[in-house]
């Protein structure tokens, strides 16, 4: 990080490159898993759980795909199910344009039932 290297392999691919002046920002749910050497190159914020609406208004950004009452009402079920956005993502992966409300609870439950959980037991 110091350095400005940035070293990155992705989909059989190698990228290295240098970026002068660079900032670094990374995100983490939780820090005590990272090195004690690697948390301290970072300043460590603690930032504010999004509210009910700031959730729904994500949610509309990230799922272009879909109408937006449709995603309002996925970002409103997962925010009540644990809300984390990587779900809503999910969810609007496996929605088709044509279905409702029904369907979208019913993709909810299967991955409450049978997706990752995390510590919470709420993760999809």
């Amino acid at each position: 990080m110091e350095s400005g290297r940035v070293d990155v392999e992705q989909q059989r691919k190698q990228y290295h490159f240098e970026i002068k002046g660079v900032i670094v920002f990374s995100t983490a749910n939780e820090i005590s898993r990272l090195s004690k050497p690697l948390q301290s190159r970072f300043r460590k914020l603690f930032l504010p759980r999004y509210t009910e609406q700031q959730f729904i208004e994500v949610s509309v950004k990230v799922l272009k795909n879909l109408s937006e009452s449709m995603v309002r009402y996925i970002g409103f079920t997962i925010f009540k199910n644990g809300g984390d956005i990587r779900d809503v993502m999910s969810v609007g992966k496996l929605i088709k344009k044509s279905d409702g409300p029904e369907d979208v609870d019913r993709i909810i439950r299967t991955l409450m039932k049978y997706g990752t959980q995390g510590e919470d037991g709420k993760r999809l």
